[in-house]
C-alpha cells in the first residue's frame, strides 16, 4: 500500500487498522485486480459467490445496485442483511456519482462498479464499490440540522467493519455486513 495514503486512510474513520503486505491480498477489494475496467458499463457479471455491476455515475445507479444486492442476497438466502446492505451501498454508490466523476467523461460515461461477495460460511457478504477518485473517504461531523454528512457514520454503524483501498485507476470503498464469525 501506499505509505503517502497512510494518514488520509487513518483519520478517514475506517475501521480497519492498516494491514500487513502479507495480509492485503485476502482483505475485500486487496485481490481486486481492475475494478474499474473488468465490467462493462451496464453489464453485471456473476459467480456462485459474487455478483459484480458496473453502473454509470447517475443517481439512478443508487437504487439499480440496491436492487442488484436484494436479488442476490435472497437468492444466497442472506436476506436478514438486507438492509444494512441496501444502507451501505446508497452512501457507497451515493457518494461515488456525487464526489468521484472523472473530469474528462460524463456521468454516463464515468463508472461504478459495484461486488458483493459472500464471505465462505458466514452469513455475512462483502460490498466493495470502485469509483474513479483517488480522494479518501472520511467522516464528518454533522451539524444536527445539516441535510448530509452521516453516511459514513452509518455504514460504521450497521456495518462490522468498513475501509477503502486504493487502486490503479481509483479506490475501492468496501464494508462487511452481517454475522461475523
Amino acid at each position: 500500500m501506499n505509505a503517502e495514503l497512510m494518514s488520509s486512510e487513518r483519520h478517514s474513520g475506517a475501521s480497519w487498522r492498516r494491514p500487513s503486505l502479507a495480509e492485503a491480498p485476502r482483505l475485500p477489494g486487496g485481490p481486486w485486480a481492475d475494478p474499474l475496467g473488468g465490467t462493462p458499463l451496464g453489464r453485471t457479471d456473476r459467480t456462485s459467490e459474487s455478483v459484480t455491476g458496473a453502473f454509470p455515475s447517475v443517481p439512478d445507479s443508487v437504487a439499480a445496485a440496491r436492487r442488484l444486492a436484494e436479488r442476490m442476497l435472497d437468492e444466497w438466502g442472506l436476506a436478514g442483511v438486507t438492509d444494512d446492505v441496501r444502507l451501505v451501498l446508497s452512501e457507497f454508490v451515493g457518494n461515488a456519482c456525487r464526489h468521484a466523476l472523472a473530469p474528462d467523461r460524463t456521468p454516463q460515461e464515468t463508472p461504478v462498479v459495484v461486488r458483493l461477495s459472500r464471505l465462505g460460511e458466514q452469513r455475512s457478504v462483502a460490498c466493495l464499490v470502485a469509483d474513479t477518485s483517488d480522494r479518501a473517504p472520511h467522516k464528518v461531523d454533522a451539524h444536527h440540522f445539516a441535510e448530509s454528512g452521516r453516511g459514513l457514520s452509518l455504514v460504521a454503524a450497521f456495518s462490522e467493519e468498513w475501509g477503502w483501498n486504493p487502486v490503479r485507476g481509483g479506490k475501492v470503498v468496501w464494508a462487511v455486513c452481517g454475522a461475523q464469525g
